[in-house]
This record gives structure tokens, C-alpha cells and sequence, in this order.
């Protein structure tokens, strides 16, 4: 068992051996060849020439065309038409003052009421309904702004009564006027003749300040309510 392992020892020693006397002739024979290798067994690779362009040669560049100066052309003046005077006009009729013809005659204007207060006067259905038949309205001034505290004497068909303009919110309510002012006179239409007349508030004896007005009832719903607008004229 000893003299295996012995044996096989000396066997890799002889190849060991027989290895390094090849590479050291080998070395050897490189150095009969090129002797240089001995110096520098790792010479650094060989550097390839650089490609050397041309150096570009400078060419001046023209400049701009010279420009040949033209003659400048001479403008003549043209003199232009000679200017004509108008000729003056001669008046042929001379004015006379003052005019001999008549002045214009003025228009013809409507005569104002004598009354303070004139009425429009509309039939309609009442708000109520066809159950109720009467009078209404309101009072208001030249501008349309109502006047408050206005008496009414109304009268007419077994009434006898006076009510004031703005007395009632109610009717003012109902009839869009806060000088508004209603005479109720029978639960069911029917013809009748009522009268209404405004009255002066301040003064003590109350003189009147509209004409009488005269409301003639048909005696249907659709006319049920007389409606009349007194406004101050002047």
C-alpha cells in the first residue's frame, strides 16, 4: 500500500518535470526568434495612424454688387385750373318789415273743466261676484298719486250716504289704490240710477269739486260695478 502512494508520486514528479523542460525550451525558442521578447514579454499594442485632413483654404467671399447711380428723374410741375369766382346772386323781391300778410290763426284748444276734479267712469263685474251691485273708485292727483280723505256724497236708489277716499284698507286692497273708496246697493243686479259728486275736505262748508256725475245701472253682472277715476286737473 506504502509503495503505491510512493510510486505515484514520482510519476507526477516526472510529468511535472517533463512539463516545465517543454515550456523553458519553448521559451527559448521564442527568444532565438524575436530576441526583443525577452525584454518585454507584454508589448503594448501598436497605435494606428491618425488620418490627417487637408487644412481648408480660405476663399474670400464676393461682396455685394456695386450700384451704378441712375439720373433721378425731373418733375415738372403742371399748374392746375384757375380757380373762377362764383357769381354773386342779385335778390330779385326785397324784404319788406314788417310782413304784410296776417299772422297764422292759432289752433283751437279744449276748454278746461270749470271743476277741480274731472271722472272717467268704466261698467264692469264686480270683484265680489254677480251677488253684489254698487259704485266704486278712487281719487288721485294730476301724477296719479291717490288722495287720501276725499269726501263722496253718494246717493240714489233709496241711499243717501257719504264715504271717504283711503277710509277703508280693504277696499284699497281690492281695487289696487290707497285712495279707494265703495257704496254697496243690492245683492242682486238690476237697473237703477246713482249719482256721485267729490267734495272739498278742507273747507268747513265741503263745497263741491266735481260735477254731478249721473250713473245709469243696465242691470247685469257684467256691468254690475260703476267704476269712476276722479283726477285733479288743476
Amino acid at each position: 500500500m506504502g509503495n503505491d502512494r510512493r510510486t505515484t508520486t514520482f510519476n507526477v514528479l516526472t510529468i511535472v518535470a517533463l512539463v516545465a523542460t517543454v515550456c523553458l525550451t519553448g521559451f527559448y525558442g521564442l527568444i532565438a526568434v524575436n530576441p526583443f521578447i525577452a525584454l518585454n514579454p507584454f508589448p503594448p499594442p501598436t497605435r494606428i495612424a491618425m488620418l490627417e485632413l487637408p487644412t481648408p483654404t480660405e476663399t474670400s467671399t464676393p461682396g455685394p454688387p456695386t450700384r451704378t447711380p441712375t439720373q433721378t428723374p425731373t418733375i415738372t410741375l403742371t399748374p392746375g385750373p384757375t380757380n373762377t369766382r362764383t357769381p354773386t346772386l342779385t335778390p330779385s323781391i326785397t324784404p319788406t318789415w314788417p310782413p304784410t300778410s296776417p299772422p297764422p290763426t292759432p289752433t283751437p284748444r279744449v276748454t278746461r273743466s270749470p271743476w277741480p276734479f274731472t271722472y272717467e267712469l268704466s261698467l264692469g263685474t264686480p270683484p265680489l261676484g254677480c251677488g253684489w251691485t254698487g259704485v266704486a273708485g278712487h281719487v288721485q292727483d294730476l301724477d296719479g298719486n291717490p288722495l287720501i280723505g276725499y269726501p263722496l256724497h253718494v246717493w240714489g236708489a233709496g241711499i243717501d250716504t257719504v264715504v271717504n277716499s283711503g277710509a277703508d284698507s280693504g277696499l284699497n286692497t281690492r281695487y289696487g289704490n290707497q285712495a279707494a273708496w265703495e257704496q254697496f246697493f243690492d245683492g242682486n243686479p238690476k237697473p237703477m240710477e246713482i249719482r256721485v259728486q267729490l267734495h272739498d275736505p278742507y273747507r268747513s262748508d265741503h263745497p263741491p269739486i266735481s260735477e254731478e256725475i249721473v250713473i245709469n245701472m243696465p242691470g247685469y253682472c257684467g256691468a254690475a260695478l260703476a267704476y269712476v277715476e276722479l283726477t285733479q286737473n288743476h
